[in-house]
């Protein structure tokens, strides 16, 4: 007699009717279909918490990275080129570079930054944004000579 088989079910000439009965009563592996069936969801949802919170936290990098560069520019404390190099040092994510301007447009200094979306969100859940790009742009008043 194989074991692990009730003896009901072997002995039964309706055995498939009894164990189908058995096996629509039988709620043991509901709970493990739903822990499958969840688990993907819950995970593709933390990886999108996780995509946002960068792309907030690195784009507040970059404001700060223009605010602190238009500053130190408009205080006379490097010109253009040097202010773009410091710029980009300071807003660096991963491989991806970002680009940076710097102008002087009637006695004020514009810093505009400007980078990938992918390079802010690596996980890639914000694909609707993936062809975008994520920019600032910083205005400050120079100072008196």
């Amino acid at each position: 007699m194989p074991s692990g088989i009730p003896l009901r079910f072997l002995s039964s000439t309706n055995g498939l009717e009894l164990s189908m009965k058995h096996f629509t009563k039988d709620s043991s592996g509901s709970v493990t279909i739903e822990f499958v069936l969840w688990v993907p969801m819950i995970f593709f949802f933390m990886l999108l918490a996780t995509d946002a919170s960068l792309a907030f936290m690195r784009q507040s990098q970059m404001w700060q990275v223009s605010r602190e560069t238009a500053r130190i520019v408009s205080r006379y404390g490097m010109d253009e080129a040097a202010a773009e190099s410091f710029a980009a040092s300071g807003a660096k994510f991963g491989s991806y570079t970002t680009s940076v301007d710097v102008s002087f447009v009637s006695g004020d200094v514009i810093v505009t930054m400007a980078v990938p979306s992918r390079a802010l969100a690596p996980f890639g859940t914000l694909g609707f944004l993936m062809n975008e790009k994520i920019s600032t742009q910083v205005t400050h008043a120079m100072e008196p000579l």
